[in-house]
């Protein structure tokens, strides 16, 4: 390949950076100037000195999310849907209300537009507004967001968000998706060597992007996104975990039932050259089961979460207790949300449905779950590096369903789980959050 279509790797190199010493709000709100108005700072700066600190969080955050969002779609929302699991978005859904806060976060950092620092801060953002908002007139009148909250919160949606004119790295990653669809590669290409080297966050996503095309895009685009997901399905089948291995089989299924003949034809020869129909699900209920738990964790990171989780937690449980492979991972994230709630509890109507789920999974599901998905379960290892409730029922989930079997490959996962039997003391549970926070810090890797 020429160099002017050499394929790179995406860094986040547009870091904002606030000195420490500024530390009043007035002062870090000029920092936003790139995407907020003057109007905005005037009215952001009044807030603070009225002491409204609730209503200028909530406002903070607001224009954070939708500047987020807006940018995460701007890399294509069929895209979007594949990287979130959420087959119900085409290029047609409206970002602000059809992604989560929680998926624009999430899929921020697994693109590199934000660090895992960045996000872990938002996530408390986002917890923090939420929580808030959904007092009633009485805590209300009794609990009240402190100014100190409410400047960090300023601090962490400016530093990651709001203070980037555009995202360096969202416009790196469409040229490299674009790239993909403009030239098919050889197993001798120097990009393959280079793909097949990155960091996983980057195989995975060069996966879902390429599956994307293969499903919505037509014309020399569709040729060269099934060329390349030929040549490097059977490269990557080594490295490639197994949820990412699913994928693959479920888009097969989907192609091959909507009649997508060149699709269907190319990613079976790849299966076959890695005997890889194993991953290939029966049917395409999966989708019905990947909807259902995006719906539980919607509701889970919105407001009033302990009111509206129990209808979704329920609808989820009541579609069996055979998940298909391909929406496991995201079904067990759902349910195990759910059951371990966030820092201020977990609600109780739920419960009976989350732990119908979980108290279902046979123990060679668990161990599938710790050896493949715990890895990659942001939503589980943000709660046990954070948290003390979620910890805390974390220790109880252990007892309950994991109480000597199974055994997880992962080191880091073996001793998380040995200090999670028995009687746990303050310091064990310290310790649990260190292991955490270390299997929460690989997912860059």
């Amino acid at each position: 390949m020429s160099t002017d279509t050499t394929l790179k790797i995406w860094t986040p190199s547009d870091v904002v950076s606030i000195p420490h010493d500024v530390e009043s709000p007035d002062e870090i709100v000029k920092f936003g100037s790139q995407t907020l108005t003057q109007r905005d700072m005037r009215s952001i700066t009044a807030a603070f000195q009225s002491q409204s600190y609730e209503m200028v969080s909530t406002f903070v955050w607001t224009k954070a999310a939708i500047t987020l969002k807006r940018q995460v779609a701007t890399l294509g929302m069929d895209f979007v849907g594949e990287m979130l699991g959420r087959p119900d978005l085409t290029d047609d859904s409206d970002p602000a209300a059809s992604v989560g806060d929680h998926e624009a976060i999430a899929l921020a950092e697994d693109l590199g537009m934000i660090t895992s620092t960045q996000a872990l801060r938002l996530k408390q953002a986002l917890d923090l507004v939420t929580h808030f908002a959904t007092l009633d007139q009485e805590q209300g009148n009794e609990e009240s967001m402190t100014r100190l909250e409410a400047v960090s919160l300023l601090r962490t949606c400016i530093t990651s968000i709001l203070g980037k004119p555009r995202f360096e790295v969202a416009v790196q990653f469409a040229d490299f998706r674009r790239r993909l669809g403009e030239s098919t590669l050889t197993q001798d290409d120097s990009d393959v060597t280079a793909i097949k080297t990155s960091p996983y966050f980057f195989i995975r996503t060069t996966l879902s992007v390429l599956l994307s095309m293969v499903k919505t895009s037509k014309g020399a685009t569709f040729e060269h996104a099934i060329g390349n997901t030929r040549v490097l399905v059977p490269l990557l089948w080594d490295v490639i975990r197994q949820p990412e291995k699913w994928q693959i089989g479920q888009v097969y299924a989907e192609v091959t039932a909507s009649g997508n003949r060149m699709a269907s034809v190319a990613i079976k020869r790849a299966l076959m050259e890695v005997r890889g129909f194993d991953f290939v699900p029966e049917s395409l209920r999966s989708s019905t089961f990947t909807e259902a738990s995006a719906k539980v964790l919607s509701s889970h990171f919105a407001s009033n979460n302990f009111y509206n989780e129990r209808q979704p937690m329920e609808a989820l449980a009541n579609l069996g207790t055979s998940i298909p492979m391909p929406a496991f991972a995201k079904c067990v994230e759902a349910a195990l949300a759910v059951y371990l709630g966030n820092r201020w509890g977990h609600t109780w109507d739920a419960q009976p449905a989350a732990t119908a789920l979980l108290g279902s999974l046979q123990p060679t599901k668990w161990e599938y779950y710790l050896n493949e998905c715990l890895p990659r379960d942001r939503t589980v290892l943000d709660k046990l590096s954070e948290d003390q409730k979620p910890l805390q029922r974390w220790v109880a989930l252990v007892t309950e369903y994991l109480k000597s079997e199974p055994e997880p490959r992962d080191l880091e996962i073996k001793k998380l789980l040995q200090l999670s039997r028995g009687k746990v003391s303050p310091s064990r549970l310290k310790q649990i959050q260190t292991i955490a926070s270390r299997i929460r810090s690989r997912l860059g890797e």
